[in-house]
Order: structure tokens, then C-alpha cells, then sequence
């Protein structure tokens, strides 16, 4: 495995850190590792912001009927977790692993804020990334709400391919860990 300073750099949370920045940012960071179906946070637990390294995460809720909802894939590189700093809400959501294992960072949510209170540019960076997150959520919303069943399952696929799509020939090939009612749940 990599130092962690390699997947801060690749994944752009570190740029224009210097090496003492960065290097204090490794050493608050705990690399976890998880296998398929394991739960890798819930809500209402101490509340922390994770870094995917490797595998596949799904963030699901339970609605009032009992049903699961994926909310977000989350792929190596993006944040989950309790990345609203500042957020005191109650939800029901959690993070499952659905590859064969996933590797992470996990750092305590106000171990963050008080790094990124005297780093301006780790607070920078660190609102790229959620303003992404926040960017492709929107756009899965919008979706929902103005496109049709295939439309929507259409966009699902395109996106899916952008992300982590292998190209052979005029083919674009992706690995899928998702099971039919996990991928209607997604789109719906």
C-alpha cells in the first residue's frame, strides 16, 4: 500500500500544501479496511469524514417503510461520512462496502475543523470536493425529477461508464457490484 501522502496528492485534497501540512494531515488520518457488506459508518456515531482509497461504498437510508434507498456510489477518491462540518441533523443513513473490500481514511470531524482552521488551503480544498459532491447530487435530483424511468436509467449507465468505464474498442466495459434492486433503487 502506498504512503498516505500518494492518495491525498492523486485525489487533489492536498494541493498547495507543503510537506509539514500534509504531513500533519497523514498523522491525524486512521487507514481502515472493510470487506463486502460491511457496515463502514452509521449516523449517530462519532461523527467522521472518510476518504475512499480503494473499492466500492454505497450511502443508503431506510425510509419509513422499511426500504433500503442508495443515495450515492461512492468511488476511490470521494468523501462520505459526516462531511457537513457543522451539520446536527438526524438521518438514518450509512455506508455499506459492496466490493470484495474497500480501503479508507477516516479522520474525526472536528480533527478536520481544527486543521482547516489554521490551513487555509486545505479548507479549499476539502470545499472543492464536498461543492462536487454537492454538484452531482444535485444533477441526480434534477434528473429524477424531470426524466422518465430510462431516461434516468440511461444518464445512470453514461455516468457509471465516465467514472469507471474500461474502454475496448467502441465498447465501453464497467464492472458492476450492484444487484438488480440496489441498481432500481439508485435510479429511483
Amino acid at each position: 500500500m502506498e504512503p498516505k501522502n500518494f492518495y491525498l496528492k492523486a485525489f487533489n485534497i492536498v494541493d498547495n500544501l507543503n510537506e509539514m501540512q500534509i504531513g500533519e494531515l497523514c498523522n491525524t488520518l486512521t487507514q481502515k479496511e472493510a470487506k463486502k457488506n460491511q457496515v463502514v459508518y452509521a449516523k449517530g456515531g462519532d461523527k467522521k469524514v472518510f476518504i475512499l482509497i480503494s473499492g466500492k461504498v454505497k450511502i443508503s437510508e431506510i425510509n419509513s417503510s422499511g426500504d433500503e434507498m442508495i443515495k450515492e456510489l461512492i468511488l476511490p477518491g470521494d468523501l462520505f461520512g459526516d462531511v457537513m462540518l457543522c451539520y446536527e441533523g438526524s438521518t438514518y443513513e450509512y455506508a455499506e462496502v459492496i466490493s470484495e473490500r474497500a480501503i479508507y481514511y477516516a479522520i474525526g470531524q472536528e480533527q478536520l475543523a481544527l486543521l482547516m482552521r489554521s490551513n487555509h488551503a486545505l479548507t479549499m480544498n476539502y470545499m472543492a470536493k464536498v461543492s462536487e459532491k454537492f454538484r452531482s447530487l444535485e444533477n441526480r435530483y434534477v434528473n429524477m425529477v424531470t426524466k422518465d424511468v430510462k431516461s434516468r436509467l440511461l444518464y445512470c449507465f453514461r455516468e457509471w461508464a465516465k467514472k469507471e468505464g474500461k474502454r475496448l474498442g467502441d465498447k465501453v466495459v464497467v464492472k458492476n457490484s450492484l444487484t438488480h434492486n440496489a441498481l432500481a433503487n439508485l435510479i429511483s
